[in-house]
């Protein structure tokens, strides 16, 4: 099920985080932007979270699925169009129809959004350097799976509004060939993706409102 050995993963991973430098850096502020629009709601917190979301699902769909690594493993075709298919929900939940509504921020579910988010930015990768791998041997935000499934279900969870749930179903069903790949080469970090958001999953379930 896994055609790829560590060293031709992170050999691949490397050479592609080397020609999109400094692209990682440039997610990771928006992804500060979007942290920030998560605490501090504003009039067009919906459309900007939206677009930054939507394209960090489809620069990791095109560029790492799609054009890097479907080149080794068939399976990241369908993993990619996942991706890309994602991205166009989140555009047009978020950024077109407006449909986000940020949750309190003193709640359970926004504090453990938040958490996640800045874990997906940070946290993650430090693993790996703790892990003995380069700063190319690393995904990053918006640039690799891993980091922007757990990014974007952390948004998730600060998050309500008509028609959301349907966002949970991708991002659920990505982090499972993620996670499987990252037991079977000993990645840490990807290893945690699939739990992770089931958890996430189980959390909003519980802590949803009611209907009135």
């Amino acid at each position: 099920m896994v055609p790829l050995s560590l060293e031709v993963f992170l050999g691949t991973l490397e050479d592609f985080n080397r020609m999109i430098r400094p692209m990682q850096a440039l997610a990771a502020a928006f992804g500060l932007v979007a942290l920030w629009v998560l605490l501090n709601p504003q009039q067009l917190s919906s459309r900007l979270l939206g677009l930054i979301l939507a394209s960090s699902w489809a620069a990791t769909g095109l560029f790492y699925h799609l054009g890097t690594f479907a080149e080794l493993n068939f399976w990241d075709y369908p993993i990619g169009l996942i991706f890309l298919l994602q991205a166009m929900l989140l555009f047009w939940l978020g950024a077109v129809s407006n449909r986000f509504v940020i949750i309190p921020s003193g709640s359970i579910r926004h504090r453990i959004g938040l958490l996640l988010g800045f874990y997906a930015l940070t946290g993650a990768p430090l693993i790996g350097l703790a892990m003995g791998r380069n700063w190319a041997e690393i995904g990053y935000f918006a640039t690799s799976p891993g980091p922007t499934i757990v990014f974007s279900i952390g948004a998730l969870l600060m998050l309500s509004g008509r028609n959301l749930a349907l966002l949970w179903i991708l991002p659920l069903l990505a982090a499972v060939p993620v996670t499987i790949l990252g037991s079977s080469l000993g990645l840490v970090d990807d290893m945690a993706v699939l739990p992770i958001a089931v958890a996430a999953l189980f959390l909003h379930l519980r802590t949803r409102p009611q209907r009135q």
